[in-house]
């Protein structure tokens, strides 16, 4: 697993750190495929972002978002669950192996106390294009016939 980063983060295990995150937020989750560049692109481009928690068990990233993103999220490439099951990666009838999670933060002082919902749905919406489109254009490989 993959769990590269263009940039720094600092980690806690177990529970996110204390007053990290608000009291009433949603949470986003998404694969780590998908949720970390994503996340990254947001870093790069100055969104400020919250903490987020990796579930290496189920191999996803759930980033909390304000309140009120659950009711309006709409996308395929993730989900939203209201903020009192942030620390549940997957839908509440699986019952497989627990989430295993890591919280990070950006270094510093926690600033945001959540990511912007809007910023993260379009980075997910342009990195998922971006995963999806071929890398090169296809080269033809019909014989030319050359007649004289």
């Amino acid at each position: 697993m993959n769990l590269r980063s263009h940039h720094l983060w600092q980690v806690a295990i177990g529970d996110p750190p204390p007053g990290a995150l608000p009291r009433a937020h949603d949470t986003v989750r998404v694969g780590l495929a998908l949720g970390l560049p994503a996340i990254d692109a947001l870093v790069a481009g100055g969104t400020g972002v919250g903490p987020l928690m990796y579930c290496l068990g189920h191999h996803r990233l759930l980033v909390p978002v304000e309140a009120g993103t659950f009711h309006r999220w709409g996308a395929a490439h993730s989900d939203c669950v209201p903020g009192t099951r942030t620390v549940r990666c997957v839908s509440d009838g699986y019952g497989g192996r627990g989430c295993t999670g890591l919280w990070v933060t950006r270094p510093g002082p926690v600033a945001e106390s959540t990511t912007p919902a809007a910023a993260l749905h379009e980075a997910l919406s342009r990195t998922r294009d971006r995963m999806r489109a071929p890398r090169s254009t296809p080269v033809s490989h019909r014989r030319e016939v050359c007649r004289a």
